[in-house]
């Protein structure tokens, strides 16, 4: 799926995945550090399922791969996804910021305009999930207003590596969709 336009803040653009894209995606995803509280394993546990699923980003029919840029150098400090079920009303949402750009208000930025983009498409509700242990994400998501729902855990792909997670959730109101 693609959003065709770009998002914009003065520090950051939003766009579509392009397959350019993709060894920029892996190392930051892959990376023990930076992908840490991600459900993607490290590099030495991707077979080759997985490595189809990454060359086939930008197929996907089931939601809005995106690369976080700034604004001014075009620089790519992130990736963000958006996956809509059936109805269009509900999204469940996904983000990470290269560690060399953590700290920096990117996160932010990013959340604030995935949130408008999905109510002007008549979204009405946000779920994300987030490894407990992932403090920056936990805050992230509170100061945007969600609430945690419930506590479940996730595994890495392929690893032992098990996280206890929230799930949160966040109501829409927008002013682009009546009821």
């Amino acid at each position: 799926m693609k959003i065709q336009t770009d998002l914009y803040s003065s520090l950051i653009r939003i766009r579509d995945y392009k397959e350019s894209d993709l060894s920029f995606l892996t190392d930051m995803w892959l990376d023990k550090e930076n992908g840490k509280y991600l459900s993607d394993p490290t590099r030495e546990y991707v077979d080759e399922k997985f490595q189809k699923a990454l060359d086939t980003l930008g197929e996907s029919q089931s939601g809005y791969y995106l690369v976080i840029e700034l604004t001014d150098t075009g620089e790519r400090v992130g990736s963000c996804c958006m996956f809509p079920d059936e109805t269009g009303r509900i999204y469940d949402i996904g983000y990470c910021i290269h560690k060399k750009f953590w700290r920096q208000g990117y996160g932010s930025e990013v959340l604030s305009l995935m949130l408008d983009w999905m109510k002007m498409r008549g979204a009405e509700k946000v779920t994300a999930e987030v490894a407990v242990d992932n403090v920056p994400s936990n805050l992230l998501l509170c100061k945007f207003g969600f609430a945690v729902e419930k506590k479940t855990m996730f595994r890495k792909y392929h690893m032992d590596s098990c996280f206890d997670s929230y799930i949160y959730g966040k109501e829409l109101v927008s002013e682009y969709h009546s009821n």
